[in-house]
């Protein structure tokens, strides 16, 4: 007898997949069909497990934000107001969105106009982004727009997550090289020293 998954692993899987999903294409262009085909399920079950698509969006975004939230908390707490106290958080950012890329690639997609009917900037950037303004705040040499400077390590992060470094050549260096990683988190220490 094959034992059939839970409940649980079954919304696991389904989440992930969605993720990836939403990540490539975008919530405008996937149905619950592609979904459900993707994880495996018939569609029937997949809408009894997560609902409706809409439900399922906001529920990954919830998801991710849950795991960023996880993963910047230790940076937001051992903050320093300096230099080095940025850094960790800059750090801990890229960490995370490397760990998720598919947390880059819906907002990427969001960033484009994806789902416009859904409001996931209030639920799900502004609590980060204030709790980073709030901490980096003393730590930014007077003058310093720490809001265009925070958005310049996202779009920063975000634009290496999903593309990488492509050199003068053309060869495309990717996060999969630890030496184009380091090469990436090394620039963004010395963004971050140049307005701290």
């Amino acid at each position: 007898m094959v034992e059939q998954p839970s409940a649980s692993a079954s919304r696991e899987q389904i989440r992930e997949t969605a993720a990836r999903l939403f990540a490539d294409l975008g919530y405008d262009a996937v149905d619950l069909k592609l979904i459900a085909d993707a994880a495996g399920l018939p569609a029937a079950e997949l809408v009894e497990l997560v609902g409706d698509k809409t439900s399922l969006y906001l529920d990954v975004f919830t998801w991710l934000h849950q795991l960023q939230q996880r993963d910047l908390a230790g940076a937001l707490q051992d903050f320093t107001p300096d230099t080095a106290g940025i850094q960790g958080i800059s750090d801990a950012f890229l960490d995370y969105c490397l760990n998720h890329p598919a947390f880059v690639g819906m907002w990427m997609h969001r960033w484009q106009g994806d789902a416009a009917d859904l409001d996931v900037e209030t639920p799900f950037a502004k609590p980060i982004l204030a709790a980073m303004y709030e901490v980096m705040a003393p730590a930014v040499q007077p003058g310093v727009d720490l809001e265009v400077a925070i958005w310049n390590m996202i779009w920063s992060v975000h634009g290496f997550v999903q593309v990488g470094l492509i050199d003068r050549e053309g060869h495309v260096h990717g996060t999969a090289d630890p030496a184009t990683v380091a090469r990436f988190r090394a620039y963004l220490h010395d963004l971050i020293a140049r307005f701290t």
